[in-house]
């Protein structure tokens, strides 16, 4: 990880939210999930001392895996998922959110269908009132893998963009398709973003 290049834009937006205080839930999907871990060690750990962000991570053997190596390189984990222990996942994310800390949800996943929101986000933004901040990420050169999500591996040396899109807000009002639809669309947006960021790269 050393070795890889980084381009960020919209960090300043992450660092409004954290200046108005409060929780902030950041949503990414699935196969962008490698080229934010660099980003986490070198930018977030460093601006944001002594705070961290807890990812939501399913309660399988993947998961188990996934959850190692999370922390291993500083996140915290909370274990649930759509379809096992998400009840319990979502009272404890809202109570970490209106703890101040900050939750990672991952909205395709653990199994997919590839870049498409589930609700989870929008139900904790929902019912907590905190911002979604929607990061696109992405590689070059970068193996991808023949997986459901086309996963992503950033080689040696590397390129990596992320992108830092406009903050998503759910108002208690507001049907949770609806707001689903919104998220899905925004995280498509700065999907692409993160992509036209890396043209010209070599």
């Amino acid at each position: 990880m050393v070795t890889y290049r980084m381009d960020i834009r919209g960090f300043h937006i992450l660092e409004g939210l954290k200046e108005a205080g409060g929780g902030v839930v950041y949503a990414f999907w699935h196969n962008g999930l490698l080229p934010l871990v660099p980003f986490y060690r070198r930018f977030y750990i460093r601006r944001f001392s002594g705070q961290r962000v807890d990812v939501l991570v399913s309660k399988s053997r993947d998961g188990d895996l996934a959850a190692r190596l999370l922390i291993s390189f500083g996140f915290g984990t909370i274990r649930g998922s759509s379809s096992r222990g998400g009840k319990e996942a979502m009272l404890e994310m809202s109570r970490r959110i209106r703890g101040g800390r900050d939750v990672g949800i991952i909205p395709d996943g653990p199994k997919g269908p590839r870049h498409v929101a589930k609700v989870g986000a929008v139900a904790l933004a929902r019912a907590t009132g905190c911002p979604i901040l929607p990061i696109g990420s992405s590689s070059y050169p970068a193996k991808v893998f023949n997986s459901w999500d086309r996963f992503e591996l950033p080689l040696p040396f590397a390129h990596l963009s992320i992108f830092c899109g406009e903050p998503l807000y759910v108002p208690k009002e507001e049907d949770l398709e609806k707001a689903r639809i919104r998220l899905e669309d925004r995280l498509t947006v700065v999907s692409r973003m993160a992509r036209e960021m890396l043209i010209g790269k070599d």
